[in-house]
């Protein structure tokens, strides 16, 4: 049952840094303020790390249901995708900040290599 807490913690986290404003100035806070500095690229780029790790922590609690290898993975999958599109719906409301399919793209991309990860690792050896 504990396992199950991690990803909504991990969501609540992405949560919050993705509500800080695209417009942040240093008198909002210098934690806010290093966030704008990040470049665009870098940001984009940090998905996929971010989206891949919110998969696998969905791969633990999904590994108690009956759904096999296959099945435990695209659950953690479509789990992860349901939550990317409800942050960058969340992020047309934050000052600065706008929806972005490329997000959502980037954000499929890092899922999709941790689901794959958790499939490769779980295949039977062949041994010749």
């Amino acid at each position: 049952m504990r396992a199950v807490l991690w990803p909504f913690l991990y969501m609540a986290l992405l949560f919050v840094l993705s509500s800080i404003p695209g417009t942040a100035a240093p008198e909002d806070g210098a934690v806010l303020h290093a966030f704008t500095w990040v470049p665009a690229t870098l940001q984009n780029l940090l998905h996929l790390p971010a989206y891949g790790l919110l998969a696998w922590l969905w791969l633990r609690p999904l590994a108690g249901l009956p759904l096999g290898p296959k099945g435990i993975a695209g659950a953690a999958w479509v789990l992860t995708m349901a939550y990317a599109l409800f942050d960058e719906w969340h992020q047309s409301w934050v000052p600065g900040r706008y929806p972005s399919a490329t997000d959502i793209a980037v954000d499929g991309l890092g899922a999709l290599a941790a689901v794959g990860i958790f499939l490769t690792r779980r295949r039977p050896s062949v041994r010749a």
